[in-house]
Protein backbone atom coordinates (compact mmCIF):
# COMPACT_ATOMS: atom_id res chain seq x y z
CA UNK A 1 0.00 0.00 0.00
CA UNK A 2 1.12 3.59 -0.49
CA UNK A 3 2.57 5.65 2.30
CA UNK A 4 0.09 7.44 4.58
CA UNK A 5 2.76 9.82 5.87
CA UNK A 6 6.44 10.62 5.87
CA UNK A 7 6.79 9.54 9.50
CA UNK A 8 4.81 7.34 11.87
CA UNK A 9 5.46 7.79 15.59
CA UNK A 10 4.49 4.95 17.93
CA UNK A 11 3.42 6.40 21.26
CA UNK A 12 2.19 9.84 22.37
CA UNK A 13 4.38 10.11 25.46
CA UNK A 14 6.93 12.88 25.90
CA UNK A 15 9.40 11.32 23.46
CA UNK A 16 6.80 10.71 20.77
CA UNK A 17 5.14 14.12 20.78
CA UNK A 18 8.52 15.88 20.93
CA UNK A 19 9.86 14.03 17.86
CA UNK A 20 6.57 14.47 15.99
CA UNK A 21 6.33 18.19 16.77
CA UNK A 22 9.90 18.83 15.59
CA UNK A 23 9.31 17.01 12.30
CA UNK A 24 5.88 18.53 11.67
CA UNK A 25 7.37 22.00 12.10
CA UNK A 26 9.74 21.23 9.24
CA UNK A 27 6.97 20.20 6.90
CA UNK A 28 7.10 16.40 7.20
CA UNK A 29 3.80 14.55 7.19
CA UNK A 30 3.60 12.96 10.65
CA UNK A 31 1.03 10.65 12.21
CA UNK A 32 1.27 9.64 15.88
CA UNK A 33 -0.40 6.38 16.91
CA UNK A 34 -1.31 5.92 20.55
CA UNK A 35 -2.85 2.86 22.17
CA UNK A 36 -4.55 4.88 24.91
CA UNK A 37 -6.93 7.82 24.85
CA UNK A 38 -4.61 10.61 25.99
CA UNK A 39 -1.24 12.27 25.47
CA UNK A 40 1.52 11.75 28.05
CA UNK A 41 2.22 8.02 28.42
CA UNK A 42 3.64 7.40 31.90
CA UNK A 43 3.25 11.12 32.57
CA UNK A 44 -0.32 11.27 33.87
CA UNK A 45 -2.08 13.76 36.12
CA UNK A 46 -5.21 13.06 38.20
CA UNK A 47 -7.50 16.03 38.88
CA UNK A 48 -10.45 14.48 40.73
CA UNK A 49 -8.66 13.55 43.97
CA UNK A 50 -8.71 16.82 45.86
CA UNK A 51 -8.07 20.51 45.19
CA UNK A 52 -4.59 20.05 43.67
CA UNK A 53 -3.51 17.99 40.65
CA UNK A 54 -1.94 14.70 41.72
CA UNK A 55 0.76 13.03 39.64
CA UNK A 56 0.04 9.37 38.97
CA UNK A 57 3.26 8.99 36.99
CA UNK A 58 6.32 11.22 36.68
CA UNK A 59 6.33 13.71 39.53
CA UNK A 60 9.13 16.27 39.18
CA UNK A 61 11.29 18.37 36.91
CA UNK A 62 14.73 17.28 38.11
CA UNK A 63 17.09 20.20 38.63
CA UNK A 64 17.35 23.81 37.52
CA UNK A 65 19.19 22.86 34.34
CA UNK A 66 16.74 20.32 32.86
CA UNK A 67 16.39 20.57 29.08
CA UNK A 68 12.59 20.69 29.39
CA UNK A 69 12.56 24.11 31.08
CA UNK A 70 12.30 25.88 27.73
CA UNK A 71 9.13 23.90 26.96
CA UNK A 72 7.72 24.57 30.44
CA UNK A 73 8.15 28.30 29.91
CA UNK A 74 6.80 28.18 26.34
CA UNK A 75 3.67 26.45 27.66
CA UNK A 76 3.23 29.19 30.27
CA UNK A 77 3.32 26.69 33.13
CA UNK A 78 4.15 27.65 36.71
CA UNK A 79 6.21 25.52 39.10
CA UNK A 80 6.85 25.02 42.81
CA UNK A 81 10.30 24.09 44.13
CA UNK A 82 10.59 20.89 46.18
CA UNK A 83 14.02 20.74 47.86
CA UNK A 84 15.32 17.25 48.50
CA UNK A 85 17.45 17.91 51.58
CA UNK A 86 16.21 20.96 53.44
CA UNK A 87 12.65 19.76 54.08
CA UNK A 88 13.19 15.99 54.15
CA UNK A 89 12.30 13.57 56.91
CA UNK A 90 13.83 10.11 57.24
CA UNK A 91 12.90 6.83 58.86
CA UNK A 92 15.38 3.99 59.30
CA UNK A 93 12.93 1.63 60.93
CA UNK A 94 11.40 3.84 63.62
CA UNK A 95 9.37 7.04 63.59
CA UNK A 96 10.07 9.88 61.17
CA UNK A 97 12.86 12.33 62.02
CA UNK A 98 14.13 15.40 60.21
CA UNK A 99 17.04 14.39 58.00
CA UNK A 100 19.81 16.31 59.84
CA UNK A 101 18.72 14.80 63.16
CA UNK A 102 18.57 11.28 61.71
CA UNK A 103 22.04 11.66 60.21
CA UNK A 104 23.49 12.79 63.54
CA UNK A 105 22.80 9.34 64.99
CA UNK A 106 26.18 7.52 65.32
CA UNK A 107 24.69 4.44 63.68
CA UNK A 108 24.22 6.45 60.46
CA UNK A 109 27.71 7.89 60.18
CA UNK A 110 29.25 5.07 58.17
CA UNK A 111 26.79 5.77 55.35
CA UNK A 112 27.93 9.40 55.01
CA UNK A 113 30.22 8.52 52.09
CA UNK A 114 27.67 6.52 50.09
CA UNK A 115 27.13 9.12 47.35
CA UNK A 116 30.88 9.59 46.97
CA UNK A 117 31.34 5.81 46.72
CA UNK A 118 28.67 5.59 44.01
CA UNK A 119 30.14 8.44 41.98
CA UNK A 120 33.64 6.94 42.13
CA UNK A 121 32.58 3.37 41.32
CA UNK A 122 34.53 1.75 38.48
CA UNK A 123 34.37 -1.65 36.70
CA UNK A 124 34.21 -4.57 36.96
CA UNK A 125 30.48 -4.39 37.44
CA UNK A 126 28.84 -5.85 40.55
CA UNK A 127 25.33 -6.00 41.94
CA UNK A 128 24.14 -3.41 44.41
CA UNK A 129 24.23 -6.10 47.10
CA UNK A 130 27.89 -6.91 46.48
CA UNK A 131 28.72 -3.20 46.42
CA UNK A 132 27.02 -2.73 49.79
CA UNK A 133 28.64 -5.84 51.26
CA UNK A 134 32.06 -4.46 50.32
CA UNK A 135 31.27 -1.21 52.14
CA UNK A 136 30.49 -3.19 55.32
CA UNK A 137 27.72 -0.87 56.41
CA UNK A 138 25.76 -2.24 59.36
CA UNK A 139 22.43 -1.48 61.03
CA UNK A 140 21.14 2.03 60.35
CA UNK A 141 24.02 2.75 57.98
CA UNK A 142 23.15 -0.30 55.89
CA UNK A 143 19.49 0.75 55.69
CA UNK A 144 20.49 4.26 54.65
CA UNK A 145 22.94 3.07 51.99
CA UNK A 146 20.49 0.51 50.63
CA UNK A 147 17.75 3.13 50.46
CA UNK A 148 20.06 5.41 48.48
CA UNK A 149 20.48 2.70 45.84
CA UNK A 150 16.94 1.38 45.63
CA UNK A 151 14.45 4.15 46.52
CA UNK A 152 14.35 5.35 42.90
CA UNK A 153 15.03 2.08 41.06
CA UNK A 154 12.36 -0.60 40.58
CA UNK A 155 14.64 -3.56 41.26
CA UNK A 156 16.16 -5.51 44.12
CA UNK A 157 19.74 -5.07 45.28
CA UNK A 158 20.54 -8.39 43.57
CA UNK A 159 19.19 -7.21 40.19
CA UNK A 160 20.58 -3.67 40.01
CA UNK A 161 24.01 -3.30 38.39
CA UNK A 162 26.25 -0.62 39.84
CA UNK A 163 27.85 0.35 36.53
CA UNK A 164 24.41 0.89 35.03
CA UNK A 165 23.25 2.88 38.05
CA UNK A 166 26.24 5.21 37.69
CA UNK A 167 25.99 5.56 33.90
CA UNK A 168 22.25 6.28 34.24
CA UNK A 169 23.01 9.18 36.61
CA UNK A 170 20.61 7.82 39.25
CA UNK A 171 22.74 9.15 42.11
CA UNK A 172 22.06 12.69 40.84
CA UNK A 173 18.45 12.28 41.97
CA UNK A 174 19.70 12.50 45.56
CA UNK A 175 20.94 16.07 45.07
CA UNK A 176 19.71 19.23 43.41
CA UNK A 177 16.34 20.99 43.47
CA UNK A 178 13.19 19.36 42.13
CA UNK A 179 10.15 21.27 40.86
CA UNK A 180 6.49 20.31 40.60
CA UNK A 181 4.30 21.72 37.80
CA UNK A 182 1.43 23.55 39.49
CA UNK A 183 -1.12 23.01 36.73
CA UNK A 184 -0.22 19.32 36.41
CA UNK A 185 2.75 17.70 34.66
CA UNK A 186 0.60 16.37 31.81
CA UNK A 187 0.18 19.95 30.60
CA UNK A 188 3.76 19.73 29.28
CA UNK A 189 3.32 16.93 26.69
CA UNK A 190 -0.17 18.31 26.08
CA UNK A 191 1.37 21.62 25.03
CA UNK A 192 4.09 20.02 22.90
CA UNK A 193 1.64 17.71 21.12
CA UNK A 194 -1.30 20.08 20.92
CA UNK A 195 -1.35 20.49 17.13
CA UNK A 196 -0.38 16.95 16.10
CA UNK A 197 -2.36 14.37 14.15
CA UNK A 198 -2.81 11.62 16.77
CA UNK A 199 -4.67 8.34 16.21
CA UNK A 200 -5.88 7.32 19.68
CA UNK A 201 -6.86 3.73 20.37
CA UNK A 202 -4.36 2.41 17.81
CA UNK A 203 -2.82 -0.54 19.68
CA UNK A 204 0.14 -1.72 17.62
CA UNK A 205 0.26 -5.47 17.01
CA UNK A 206 2.85 -5.75 14.22
CA UNK A 207 5.68 -3.51 13.02
CA UNK A 208 6.94 -4.41 9.54
CA UNK A 209 10.20 -2.60 8.87
CA UNK A 210 12.38 -2.41 5.78
CA UNK A 211 15.23 -0.14 4.64
CA UNK A 212 12.80 2.17 2.82
CA UNK A 213 9.60 2.07 4.83
CA UNK A 214 7.57 0.89 7.82
CA UNK A 215 4.03 -0.49 8.07
CA UNK A 216 2.12 -0.68 11.35
CA UNK A 217 -0.80 -3.05 11.90
CA UNK A 218 -3.12 -2.53 14.86
CA UNK A 219 -4.96 -5.17 16.87
CA UNK A 220 -8.15 -4.36 14.93
CA UNK A 221 -6.41 -4.86 11.56
CA UNK A 222 -5.90 -1.20 10.62
CA UNK A 223 -2.69 -0.55 8.68
CA UNK A 224 -0.65 2.61 8.29
CA UNK A 225 2.54 3.01 6.26
CA UNK A 226 5.26 5.65 6.07
CA UNK A 227 8.74 6.24 4.72
CA UNK A 228 10.08 5.95 8.26
CA UNK A 229 8.84 5.43 11.81
CA UNK A 230 9.94 6.11 15.39
CA UNK A 231 9.22 3.53 18.10
CA UNK A 232 8.87 4.93 21.64
CA UNK A 233 7.29 1.86 23.26
CA UNK A 234 8.36 1.29 26.88
CA UNK A 235 10.84 -1.50 27.61
CA UNK A 236 8.14 -3.45 29.44
CA UNK A 237 5.93 -3.56 26.36
CA UNK A 238 8.86 -4.59 24.17
CA UNK A 239 9.80 -7.32 26.64
CA UNK A 240 6.21 -8.59 26.87
CA UNK A 241 6.14 -9.74 23.24
CA UNK A 242 2.74 -8.12 22.66
CA UNK A 243 4.19 -6.30 19.64
CA UNK A 244 5.66 -8.42 16.82
CA UNK A 245 8.49 -7.09 14.67
CA UNK A 246 8.85 -8.35 11.10
CA UNK A 247 11.64 -9.11 10.48
CA UNK A 248 12.67 -9.86 14.05
CA UNK A 249 14.85 -7.38 15.87
CA UNK A 250 18.64 -7.67 15.40
CA UNK A 251 21.00 -8.95 18.08
CA UNK A 252 21.83 -5.44 19.31
CA UNK A 253 18.19 -4.81 20.20
CA UNK A 254 17.50 -8.22 21.72
CA UNK A 255 20.64 -8.04 23.85
CA UNK A 256 19.66 -4.55 25.00
CA UNK A 257 16.27 -5.85 26.13
CA UNK A 258 17.98 -8.69 28.00
CA UNK A 259 20.22 -6.21 29.82
CA UNK A 260 17.40 -3.83 30.74
CA UNK A 261 14.67 -4.75 33.18
CA UNK A 262 11.33 -2.99 33.52
CA UNK A 263 10.43 -2.93 37.18
CA UNK A 264 7.19 -2.36 39.09
CA UNK A 265 6.25 1.10 40.32
CA UNK A 266 3.12 1.74 42.37
CA UNK A 267 1.57 4.83 43.90
CA UNK A 268 -1.17 5.02 46.50
CA UNK A 269 -2.99 8.33 46.73
CA UNK A 270 -4.15 9.01 50.29
CA UNK A 271 -6.47 11.85 51.32
CA UNK A 272 -7.02 12.53 55.01
CA UNK A 273 -9.47 14.64 56.99
CA UNK A 274 -6.61 16.72 58.34
CA UNK A 275 -2.86 17.12 57.91
CA UNK A 276 -0.85 15.27 60.57
CA UNK A 277 2.64 15.81 59.10
CA UNK A 278 4.71 19.01 59.42
CA UNK A 279 3.64 21.72 57.00
CA UNK A 280 7.16 22.17 55.66
CA UNK A 281 7.65 18.45 54.90
CA UNK A 282 8.59 18.00 51.21
CA UNK A 283 9.46 14.30 51.24
CA UNK A 284 9.63 11.43 53.72
CA UNK A 285 12.11 8.66 52.83
CA UNK A 286 11.88 5.23 54.44
CA UNK A 287 14.78 2.82 54.68
CA UNK A 288 12.44 0.10 55.93
CA UNK A 289 8.75 -0.66 55.61
CA UNK A 290 6.34 -1.21 52.71
CA UNK A 291 6.67 2.27 51.14
CA UNK A 292 9.85 3.95 49.89
CA UNK A 293 8.78 7.60 49.79
CA UNK A 294 5.86 9.81 50.80
CA UNK A 295 5.15 13.19 49.15
CA UNK A 296 2.63 15.79 50.41
CA UNK A 297 0.81 17.08 47.34
CA UNK A 298 0.32 20.58 48.78
CA UNK A 299 3.96 21.20 49.71
CA UNK A 300 4.92 24.79 48.89
CA UNK A 301 1.32 26.06 48.79
CA UNK A 302 -0.68 28.21 51.20
CA UNK A 303 -3.55 25.71 51.31
CA UNK A 304 -3.80 22.80 53.72
CA UNK A 305 -4.67 19.96 51.33
CA UNK A 306 -4.15 16.79 53.44
CA UNK A 307 -3.14 14.48 50.60
CA UNK A 308 -0.10 12.22 50.48
CA UNK A 309 1.37 10.11 47.70
CA UNK A 310 2.85 6.81 48.87
CA UNK A 311 5.47 5.66 46.37
CA UNK A 312 6.94 2.16 46.11
CA UNK A 313 9.28 0.52 43.61
CA UNK A 314 10.71 -2.93 42.99
CA UNK A 315 9.91 -5.64 45.56
CA UNK A 316 7.94 -3.21 47.71
CA UNK A 317 5.72 -2.25 44.77
CA UNK A 318 5.25 -5.91 43.80
CA UNK A 319 4.15 -6.81 47.34
CA UNK A 320 1.61 -3.97 47.49
CA UNK A 321 0.25 -4.84 44.04
CA UNK A 322 -0.23 -8.46 45.06
CA UNK A 323 -2.07 -7.41 48.22
CA UNK A 324 -4.76 -5.57 46.26
CA UNK A 325 -5.83 -1.93 46.41
CA UNK A 326 -7.72 -1.88 49.72
CA UNK A 327 -5.13 -3.94 51.57
CA UNK A 328 -2.28 -1.88 50.08
CA UNK A 329 -3.92 1.33 51.28
CA UNK A 330 -4.40 -0.16 54.74
CA UNK A 331 -0.74 -1.19 54.77
CA UNK A 332 0.38 2.35 53.88
CA UNK A 333 -1.88 3.86 56.55
CA UNK A 334 -0.50 1.46 59.17
CA UNK A 335 3.01 2.41 58.06
CA UNK A 336 2.17 6.10 58.52
CA UNK A 337 0.98 5.22 62.02
CA UNK A 338 4.48 3.87 62.69
CA UNK A 339 6.08 7.00 61.27
CA UNK A 340 3.78 9.37 63.20
CA UNK A 341 2.93 7.37 66.34
CA UNK A 342 1.19 10.23 68.15
CA UNK A 343 -1.56 10.43 65.51
CA UNK A 344 -4.57 8.17 64.90
CA UNK A 345 -3.87 7.97 61.16
CA UNK A 346 -6.30 5.14 60.42
CA UNK A 347 -9.41 7.09 61.44
CA UNK A 348 -8.21 10.16 59.53
CA UNK A 349 -8.27 8.47 56.09
CA UNK A 350 -10.99 9.85 53.80
CA UNK A 351 -10.19 8.29 50.40
CA UNK A 352 -7.54 6.28 48.61
CA UNK A 353 -6.68 5.31 45.05
CA UNK A 354 -3.99 3.05 43.61
CA UNK A 355 -1.94 3.53 40.43
CA UNK A 356 -0.11 0.34 39.45
CA UNK A 357 2.03 0.86 36.36
CA UNK A 358 2.91 -2.83 36.21
CA UNK A 359 -0.76 -3.63 35.57
CA UNK A 360 -1.03 -1.13 32.68
CA UNK A 361 -0.69 -3.08 29.39
CA UNK A 362 0.58 0.07 27.64
CA UNK A 363 3.44 0.39 30.16
CA UNK A 364 4.05 -3.05 31.73
CA UNK A 365 6.01 -1.43 34.53
CA UNK A 366 7.21 1.89 35.88
CA UNK A 367 10.59 2.26 34.22
CA UNK A 368 13.72 0.30 33.46
CA UNK A 369 17.10 -0.16 35.10
CA UNK A 370 20.32 -1.77 33.88
CA UNK A 371 21.11 -5.29 35.04
CA UNK A 372 24.56 -6.37 36.22
CA UNK A 373 26.92 -6.37 33.22
CA UNK A 374 24.42 -4.52 31.02
CA UNK A 375 26.12 -1.15 30.52
CA UNK A 376 25.59 0.10 26.97
CA UNK A 377 22.11 -1.40 26.72
CA UNK A 378 20.41 1.98 26.33
CA UNK A 379 22.75 2.94 23.49
CA UNK A 380 22.04 -0.37 21.75
CA UNK A 381 18.31 0.16 22.13
CA UNK A 382 18.65 3.64 20.62
CA UNK A 383 20.85 2.53 17.69
CA UNK A 384 19.54 3.11 14.16
CA UNK A 385 20.03 -0.52 13.10
CA UNK A 386 16.51 -1.45 11.95
CA UNK A 387 16.20 0.09 8.51
CA UNK A 388 13.61 2.86 8.38
CA UNK A 389 12.54 2.14 11.97
CA UNK A 390 14.16 4.47 14.50
CA UNK A 391 14.02 4.47 18.28
CA UNK A 392 13.28 6.93 21.09
CA UNK A 393 11.85 6.93 24.60
CA UNK A 394 13.14 7.53 28.10
CA UNK A 395 14.85 4.12 28.14
CA UNK A 396 17.08 5.05 25.18
CA UNK A 397 18.92 7.89 26.95
CA UNK A 398 21.42 7.63 29.80
CA UNK A 399 22.28 11.30 30.19
CA UNK A 400 21.75 13.32 32.25
CA UNK A 401 19.43 10.91 34.13
CA UNK A 402 17.90 7.87 32.43
CA UNK A 403 14.14 7.18 32.52
CA UNK A 404 13.06 10.74 33.28
CA UNK A 405 10.82 13.14 31.37
CA UNK A 406 13.97 15.01 30.36
CA UNK A 407 15.50 11.81 28.95
CA UNK A 408 12.33 11.15 26.95
CA UNK A 409 12.36 14.72 25.63
CA UNK A 410 16.02 14.53 24.58
CA UNK A 411 15.43 11.18 22.87
CA UNK A 412 12.62 12.71 20.85
CA UNK A 413 14.91 15.50 19.65
CA UNK A 414 17.57 12.93 18.71
CA UNK A 415 15.12 10.74 16.80
CA UNK A 416 13.86 13.78 14.89
CA UNK A 417 17.45 14.55 13.82
CA UNK A 418 17.85 10.94 12.65
CA UNK A 419 14.69 11.19 10.56
CA UNK A 420 15.96 14.38 8.93
CA UNK A 421 19.21 12.67 8.06
CA UNK A 422 17.34 9.69 6.60
CA UNK A 423 14.71 11.56 4.61
CA UNK A 424 16.47 14.83 3.88
CA UNK A 425 15.13 18.32 4.46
Amino acid sequence: MGANADVLVIGAGMAGVTAARELAREGFGVIVVEGGDRVGGRLRTIRDFGPHPVEAGAEFIHGDGAATWSEVRAAGLSTRPCPLVRDTMLSLGGSARWLPIALLHPGSWHAATILRSIASFSPPDVSAREFLDRRRDRGRARLLSEMTLTAHLPGSIDEIGMSGLVSDGVHRLETGLNHRVVEGYDRLPGSVGGDLDICFGFVVETVCWEPDGVTLRSTDGTELSARTAICTLPVGVLESGSVRFDPGLPDGKTSALRDLQMGPVLKILLRFSERFWPRRLAILACGAGPVALYWPVAYGTDTDNPTLIAYATGPRAAALAEAGEDEAAATAVADLGRLFPKVDVRHSLVAHRQVDWGADPLACGGYSFVRVGGVGARERLAAADTGALLWAGSATESSPIAETVEAAYLSGLRAAREVRAMLGA
